[in-house]
């Protein structure tokens, strides 16, 4: 698998590490320590198993690392980039006009 991915690179231009999980997260925290990285965007590559090997493998040694978090902070996603108590867009926002209720049974 590694010489196919090295040789071909599987049809994408992006960086590929393969090996153990202790080897990804080394090469992973390489990059978050190195260029400040928040994120990364893991293609499927063979079959959709492989993201589950990475959750049950590569994931807890990033989080025994301390460099993925283990839990969310609380709130919805509108207040953390909003601030607390913004779960909602304010009434004078042209959206607010779109809100629905739902029935009460």
């Amino acid at each position: 698998m590694r010489e196919l991915v090295e040789y071909a690179g599987l049809g994408r231009l992006d960086p590929k590490i393969i090996g153990s999980p202790t080897e990804l997260a080394d090469q992973m925290q390489q990059w978050i320590d190195e260029t400040d990285v928040d994120g990364f965007n893991l293609p499927y590559i063979t079959r959709p198993e492989t993201f589950c090997g990475f959750v049950e493998l590569v994931v807890p040694e990033l989080q025994r690392r301390g460099v993925y978090k283990l839990d969310y902070s609380p709130g919805t996603l509108r207040e953390k980039l909003s601030g607390p108590g913004r779960s909602r867009l304010p009434g004078s926002h042209p959206a607010a006009a779109c809100r629905w209720a739902a029935p009460n049974n």
